[in-house]
Protein backbone atom coordinates (compact mmCIF):
# COMPACT_ATOMS: atom_id res chain seq x y z
CA UNK A 1 0.00 0.00 0.00
CA UNK A 2 1.02 3.73 -0.75
CA UNK A 3 0.44 6.75 0.80
CA UNK A 4 1.85 10.45 0.03
CA UNK A 5 4.49 11.66 2.48
CA UNK A 6 2.48 14.47 4.15
CA UNK A 7 0.56 11.70 5.83
CA UNK A 8 3.03 10.43 8.19
CA UNK A 9 4.10 14.06 8.88
CA UNK A 10 0.22 14.82 9.76
CA UNK A 11 -0.24 11.62 11.69
CA UNK A 12 2.78 12.62 13.62
CA UNK A 13 1.55 15.37 14.26
CA UNK A 14 -1.90 14.27 16.04
CA UNK A 15 -0.15 11.90 17.88
CA UNK A 16 1.86 15.12 19.45
CA UNK A 17 -1.05 17.05 20.30
CA UNK A 18 -2.43 13.54 22.01
CA UNK A 19 0.12 13.46 23.70
CA UNK A 20 -0.02 17.07 24.88
CA UNK A 21 -3.55 16.71 25.92
CA UNK A 22 -2.46 13.98 28.25
CA UNK A 23 0.67 15.12 29.72
CA UNK A 24 -1.23 18.36 30.87
CA UNK A 25 -4.02 16.73 31.81
CA UNK A 26 -1.48 14.42 34.27
CA UNK A 27 0.86 17.19 35.46
CA UNK A 28 -0.37 20.19 35.15
CA UNK A 29 -4.25 19.95 36.18
CA UNK A 30 -5.27 19.88 39.44
CA UNK A 31 -8.37 20.26 41.85
CA UNK A 32 -10.03 21.36 38.16
CA UNK A 33 -7.63 23.97 37.41
CA UNK A 34 -4.54 24.42 35.04
CA UNK A 35 -1.67 24.92 36.75
CA UNK A 36 -0.70 27.32 34.33
CA UNK A 37 -2.67 29.50 32.06
CA UNK A 38 -0.74 28.68 28.77
CA UNK A 39 -0.75 25.14 29.56
CA UNK A 40 -4.49 24.99 29.42
CA UNK A 41 -4.72 27.14 26.13
CA UNK A 42 -2.17 24.24 24.81
CA UNK A 43 -4.45 21.24 26.46
CA UNK A 44 -7.41 23.07 24.38
CA UNK A 45 -6.18 23.77 21.59
CA UNK A 46 -4.46 19.75 21.53
CA UNK A 47 -8.20 18.81 20.91
CA UNK A 48 -7.69 18.72 17.55
CA UNK A 49 -5.30 15.69 17.82
CA UNK A 50 -8.09 12.91 18.10
CA UNK A 51 -10.21 14.20 15.12
CA UNK A 52 -7.79 14.48 12.67
CA UNK A 53 -6.64 10.78 13.88
CA UNK A 54 -9.76 9.51 13.08
CA UNK A 55 -9.13 11.21 9.20
CA UNK A 56 -5.87 9.71 8.85
CA UNK A 57 -7.19 6.49 9.79
CA UNK A 58 -10.11 6.53 7.24
CA UNK A 59 -7.77 7.73 4.42
CA UNK A 60 -5.26 5.02 5.03
CA UNK A 61 -7.88 2.43 4.93
CA UNK A 62 -9.65 3.88 1.65
CA UNK A 63 -6.17 4.26 -0.12
CA UNK A 64 -5.72 0.29 0.55
CA UNK A 65 -8.90 -0.80 -0.53
CA UNK A 66 -7.75 1.58 -4.04
CA UNK A 67 -5.13 0.25 -4.34
CA UNK A 68 -5.83 -3.59 -3.31
CA UNK A 69 -9.51 -3.49 -3.61
CA UNK A 70 -11.60 -4.91 -0.78
CA UNK A 71 -12.06 -8.25 0.16
CA UNK A 72 -13.91 -8.60 3.22
CA UNK A 73 -12.06 -11.97 4.91
CA UNK A 74 -8.83 -9.96 4.47
CA UNK A 75 -10.31 -7.10 5.73
CA UNK A 76 -11.64 -8.77 8.81
CA UNK A 77 -8.64 -10.74 9.71
CA UNK A 78 -6.26 -7.50 9.17
CA UNK A 79 -8.57 -5.79 11.49
CA UNK A 80 -8.60 -8.66 14.19
CA UNK A 81 -4.99 -8.70 14.47
CA UNK A 82 -4.05 -4.99 14.07
CA UNK A 83 -6.46 -3.50 16.59
CA UNK A 84 -8.81 -5.93 18.09
CA UNK A 85 -5.99 -7.95 19.24
CA UNK A 86 -3.88 -5.11 20.78
CA UNK A 87 -7.39 -3.20 21.96
CA UNK A 88 -7.48 -6.46 24.39
CA UNK A 89 -4.05 -6.99 24.90
CA UNK A 90 -3.50 -3.23 26.46
CA UNK A 91 -6.87 -2.96 27.70
CA UNK A 92 -5.99 -6.17 30.05
CA UNK A 93 -2.84 -3.79 30.93
CA UNK A 94 -4.13 -0.94 32.32
CA UNK A 95 -6.56 -3.19 34.18
CA UNK A 96 -3.76 -4.99 35.59
CA UNK A 97 -1.75 -1.84 36.43
CA UNK A 98 -4.92 0.36 38.02
CA UNK A 99 -5.55 -2.91 40.24
CA UNK A 100 -2.38 -3.71 41.61
CA UNK A 101 -0.82 0.07 41.26
CA UNK A 102 -3.57 2.68 41.45
CA UNK A 103 -6.67 0.44 43.64
CA UNK A 104 -9.11 2.21 41.16
CA UNK A 105 -10.97 -0.25 39.47
CA UNK A 106 -14.82 0.59 40.59
CA UNK A 107 -16.14 -1.99 42.85
CA UNK A 108 -18.68 -4.22 41.60
CA UNK A 109 -18.13 -3.37 38.15
CA UNK A 110 -17.23 -7.02 36.11
CA UNK A 111 -14.02 -6.76 34.33
CA UNK A 112 -16.16 -7.39 31.07
CA UNK A 113 -17.61 -3.83 30.83
CA UNK A 114 -13.94 -2.58 30.55
CA UNK A 115 -13.98 -4.36 27.75
CA UNK A 116 -17.18 -3.60 26.40
CA UNK A 117 -17.15 0.43 27.31
CA UNK A 118 -13.59 0.79 26.15
CA UNK A 119 -12.99 2.44 29.65
CA UNK A 120 -10.06 0.00 31.09
CA UNK A 121 -8.06 3.16 30.59
CA UNK A 122 -9.21 7.03 29.74
CA UNK A 123 -7.97 6.51 26.31
CA UNK A 124 -8.69 3.57 24.92
CA UNK A 125 -12.28 4.78 23.77
CA UNK A 126 -11.02 5.68 20.73
CA UNK A 127 -10.00 2.19 19.46
CA UNK A 128 -13.08 1.20 20.51
CA UNK A 129 -14.47 3.64 17.97
CA UNK A 130 -12.16 3.04 15.49
CA UNK A 131 -13.63 -0.86 15.75
CA UNK A 132 -16.90 0.49 15.36
CA UNK A 133 -15.91 2.08 12.08
CA UNK A 134 -14.28 -1.12 10.87
CA UNK A 135 -17.90 -2.58 11.15
CA UNK A 136 -19.34 0.01 9.01
CA UNK A 137 -16.39 0.32 6.58
CA UNK A 138 -17.55 -2.64 4.21
CA UNK A 139 -20.64 -0.79 3.32
CA UNK A 140 -19.08 3.23 3.38
CA UNK A 141 -16.99 1.60 1.02
CA UNK A 142 -19.32 0.66 -1.66
CA UNK A 143 -19.62 5.05 -2.10
CA UNK A 144 -17.31 5.64 -4.80
CA UNK A 145 -16.10 8.87 -6.21
CA UNK A 146 -18.87 10.75 -7.10
CA UNK A 147 -22.31 12.47 -5.97
CA UNK A 148 -23.43 10.30 -3.72
CA UNK A 149 -19.63 9.79 -2.02
CA UNK A 150 -19.92 13.55 -1.54
CA UNK A 151 -23.75 13.33 -0.41
CA UNK A 152 -22.83 10.76 2.03
CA UNK A 153 -20.19 13.13 3.14
CA UNK A 154 -22.22 15.61 3.95
CA UNK A 155 -24.87 13.53 5.60
CA UNK A 156 -22.09 12.40 8.05
CA UNK A 157 -21.48 16.00 9.14
CA UNK A 158 -25.15 16.25 9.72
CA UNK A 159 -25.52 13.15 11.35
CA UNK A 160 -22.84 13.86 14.05
CA UNK A 161 -23.97 17.73 14.49
CA UNK A 162 -27.17 16.34 15.33
CA UNK A 163 -25.80 13.21 17.55
CA UNK A 164 -23.43 15.94 19.75
CA UNK A 165 -26.60 18.64 19.88
CA UNK A 166 -29.56 15.78 20.68
CA UNK A 167 -28.39 15.37 24.44
CA UNK A 168 -28.71 11.68 25.82
CA UNK A 169 -30.77 8.83 24.07
CA UNK A 170 -32.61 6.72 26.71
CA UNK A 171 -33.71 3.10 25.75
CA UNK A 172 -34.89 -0.05 27.68
CA UNK A 173 -31.64 -1.34 26.95
CA UNK A 174 -28.86 -0.44 29.81
CA UNK A 175 -26.21 -1.86 27.48
CA UNK A 176 -27.62 0.23 24.79
CA UNK A 177 -28.07 3.17 26.50
CA UNK A 178 -24.28 2.97 27.95
CA UNK A 179 -22.79 2.23 24.01
CA UNK A 180 -24.97 4.92 22.62
CA UNK A 181 -24.14 7.33 25.40
CA UNK A 182 -20.61 6.95 25.73
CA UNK A 183 -18.09 9.36 24.19
CA UNK A 184 -16.34 6.19 21.84
CA UNK A 185 -20.01 6.31 20.12
CA UNK A 186 -19.04 6.36 16.06
CA UNK A 187 -22.04 8.58 15.55
CA UNK A 188 -20.00 11.66 17.84
CA UNK A 189 -17.16 10.51 15.16
CA UNK A 190 -18.66 9.36 11.99
CA UNK A 191 -18.10 13.07 10.07
CA UNK A 192 -14.33 12.44 10.44
CA UNK A 193 -14.25 9.16 9.27
CA UNK A 194 -16.60 9.94 6.52
CA UNK A 195 -13.43 13.25 5.45
CA UNK A 196 -10.90 10.56 5.65
CA UNK A 197 -12.93 8.22 2.83
CA UNK A 198 -13.25 11.72 0.76
CA UNK A 199 -9.92 12.85 1.48
CA UNK A 200 -8.30 9.66 0.11
CA UNK A 201 -10.63 9.44 -2.73
CA UNK A 202 -10.45 12.87 -3.99
CA UNK A 203 -6.79 12.92 -3.30
CA UNK A 204 -5.50 14.50 -6.38
CA UNK A 205 -8.36 16.84 -6.76
CA UNK A 206 -7.55 18.42 -3.22
CA UNK A 207 -4.22 18.44 -3.88
CA UNK A 208 -5.31 20.78 -7.48
CA UNK A 209 -6.71 22.88 -5.33
CA UNK A 210 -4.52 23.54 -2.26
CA UNK A 211 -1.90 24.10 -5.31
CA UNK A 212 -4.54 26.89 -7.47
CA UNK A 213 -5.62 28.73 -4.44
CA UNK A 214 -3.08 28.29 -2.15
CA UNK A 215 -3.25 32.31 -0.82
CA UNK A 216 -6.89 32.64 0.19
CA UNK A 217 -7.04 29.14 1.66
CA UNK A 218 -3.66 30.04 3.57
CA UNK A 219 -5.60 33.49 4.80
CA UNK A 220 -8.72 31.52 5.76
CA UNK A 221 -7.16 28.80 7.70
CA UNK A 222 -4.96 30.82 9.32
CA UNK A 223 -7.89 32.80 10.94
CA UNK A 224 -9.29 29.94 11.64
CA UNK A 225 -6.58 28.86 13.47
CA UNK A 226 -6.65 32.30 15.27
CA UNK A 227 -10.22 31.85 15.79
CA UNK A 228 -9.45 28.09 17.73
CA UNK A 229 -7.32 29.81 19.90
CA UNK A 230 -9.10 33.13 20.74
CA UNK A 231 -12.06 30.72 21.43
CA UNK A 232 -10.52 29.26 24.18
CA UNK A 233 -12.48 29.53 27.40
CA UNK A 234 -10.66 27.42 30.53
CA UNK A 235 -13.71 28.11 32.84
CA UNK A 236 -15.50 25.77 30.09
CA UNK A 237 -13.31 22.63 29.09
CA UNK A 238 -13.60 21.44 25.50
CA UNK A 239 -13.36 17.66 24.52
CA UNK A 240 -12.24 16.30 21.08
CA UNK A 241 -15.63 16.47 20.65
CA UNK A 242 -16.04 20.24 21.21
CA UNK A 243 -18.97 20.71 18.05
CA UNK A 244 -16.72 23.57 16.40
CA UNK A 245 -14.13 20.66 15.43
CA UNK A 246 -16.78 19.61 12.65
CA UNK A 247 -15.77 23.20 10.92
CA UNK A 248 -12.34 23.71 12.39
CA UNK A 249 -10.55 20.26 11.38
CA UNK A 250 -10.72 21.05 7.31
CA UNK A 251 -9.08 23.83 7.64
CA UNK A 252 -6.43 22.41 9.95
CA UNK A 253 -5.44 19.72 7.33
CA UNK A 254 -4.85 22.50 5.32
CA UNK A 255 -2.54 24.26 7.10
CA UNK A 256 -0.92 21.56 7.86
CA UNK A 257 -0.32 20.20 4.28
CA UNK A 258 1.13 23.44 3.19
CA UNK A 259 3.51 22.94 6.56
CA UNK A 260 4.72 19.64 5.03
CA UNK A 261 5.82 21.97 2.32
CA UNK A 262 8.48 23.52 4.45
CA UNK A 263 9.09 20.12 6.36
CA UNK A 264 9.51 18.36 3.56
CA UNK A 265 13.25 20.34 2.77
CA UNK A 266 14.49 19.11 6.25
CA UNK A 267 15.92 15.73 6.21
CA UNK A 268 16.20 15.61 9.94
CA UNK A 269 12.58 16.73 10.08
CA UNK A 270 11.48 14.12 8.22
CA UNK A 271 13.07 11.54 9.92
CA UNK A 272 11.77 12.63 13.28
CA UNK A 273 8.35 13.07 12.27
CA UNK A 274 8.03 9.35 10.47
CA UNK A 275 9.60 7.67 12.87
CA UNK A 276 6.85 9.22 15.14
CA UNK A 277 4.20 8.52 12.40
CA UNK A 278 5.57 4.81 12.42
CA UNK A 279 4.60 4.39 15.69
CA UNK A 280 1.98 6.31 16.60
CA UNK A 281 -0.03 3.65 17.45
CA UNK A 282 2.79 2.09 19.99
CA UNK A 283 2.67 5.73 21.57
CA UNK A 284 -1.09 5.80 21.79
CA UNK A 285 -1.09 2.91 23.74
CA UNK A 286 1.86 3.27 25.63
CA UNK A 287 2.16 7.09 26.52
CA UNK A 288 -0.16 6.83 29.80
CA UNK A 289 1.49 4.53 31.06
CA UNK A 290 4.55 6.49 30.72
CA UNK A 291 2.89 9.85 32.02
CA UNK A 292 2.09 7.61 35.40
CA UNK A 293 5.19 6.43 35.73
CA UNK A 294 6.89 10.28 35.54
CA UNK A 295 3.94 11.03 38.09
CA UNK A 296 4.82 8.52 40.59
CA UNK A 297 8.72 9.21 40.99
CA UNK A 298 10.89 11.74 41.76
CA UNK A 299 11.12 13.08 37.87
CA UNK A 300 7.44 15.19 38.63
CA UNK A 301 9.59 16.94 41.03
CA UNK A 302 11.05 18.88 37.52
CA UNK A 303 8.37 18.30 35.34
CA UNK A 304 5.60 19.65 37.57
CA UNK A 305 6.51 23.38 36.48
CA UNK A 306 5.01 24.49 33.62
CA UNK A 307 8.53 25.59 32.29
CA UNK A 308 9.14 21.96 32.00
CA UNK A 309 6.14 20.95 29.85
CA UNK A 310 8.49 20.61 26.51
CA UNK A 311 10.60 18.06 28.53
CA UNK A 312 8.17 16.58 29.39
CA UNK A 313 6.54 15.94 26.15
CA UNK A 314 10.28 14.87 24.95
CA UNK A 315 10.64 12.11 27.39
CA UNK A 316 7.17 10.87 27.39
CA UNK A 317 7.24 10.43 23.48
CA UNK A 318 11.13 8.83 23.40
CA UNK A 319 10.11 6.42 25.80
CA UNK A 320 6.84 5.43 24.20
CA UNK A 321 8.87 5.17 21.22
CA UNK A 322 11.52 3.28 22.53
CA UNK A 323 9.38 0.89 24.23
CA UNK A 324 7.32 0.38 20.97
CA UNK A 325 10.68 -0.48 19.21
CA UNK A 326 11.68 -2.63 21.53
CA UNK A 327 8.06 -4.71 21.78
CA UNK A 328 8.28 -4.78 18.19
CA UNK A 329 11.49 -6.73 18.01
CA UNK A 330 9.19 -9.38 20.07
CA UNK A 331 7.88 -12.45 18.55
CA UNK A 332 4.31 -11.90 17.70
CA UNK A 333 5.45 -8.13 18.75
CA UNK A 334 2.97 -6.78 16.37
CA UNK A 335 0.31 -8.50 17.88
CA UNK A 336 0.96 -6.13 21.01
CA UNK A 337 2.08 -2.71 19.06
CA UNK A 338 1.11 -2.79 15.68
CA UNK A 339 4.76 -1.21 13.99
CA UNK A 340 4.49 -0.96 10.26
CA UNK A 341 7.49 -2.37 7.93
CA UNK A 342 9.72 0.92 6.80
CA UNK A 343 10.94 0.77 3.13
CA UNK A 344 12.68 2.83 1.03
CA UNK A 345 10.66 6.28 -0.08
CA UNK A 346 9.93 6.85 -3.67
CA UNK A 347 10.65 10.87 -5.08
CA UNK A 348 7.18 12.07 -4.80
CA UNK A 349 5.55 8.82 -2.44
CA UNK A 350 6.79 6.74 0.27
CA UNK A 351 5.92 2.90 1.56
CA UNK A 352 2.92 3.26 3.91
CA UNK A 353 2.11 1.48 7.12
CA UNK A 354 -0.32 -1.58 6.17
CA UNK A 355 -2.59 -0.42 9.27
CA UNK A 356 -4.99 2.25 9.64
CA UNK A 357 -4.37 2.92 13.52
Amino acid sequence: MKFYQEIPVIRSIAAILVVAVHVIAGLYYSQGEFTNEAIGYINQFARIGTPIFAIISAFLLMSMVQRKGFNLGTFVKSRFSKIFIPYLIWSTVYLVYRFHVEDSLKPGVPLSEYFLYGTANFHLYFILTVLQFYVVFPFLVRFKKGTMLLVATVVAMGVNYFWLTSGSLTTNNDFLNQVVNSRSFLLNWIAYFMMGITYAVYYEEIQQILKRHRTILLLISGLILVDIWVSIDLNRIYTSTNLANLVYIPFVLVVLNYAFQYVQRDTTAMRLFQTIGTHSMGIYLIHPLVIRGIGRTDLFAYFDSASMFVCAMIVTLAASISVSYVISLLPYGNYIVPVPKRRAPAPKIVEAQTSAS
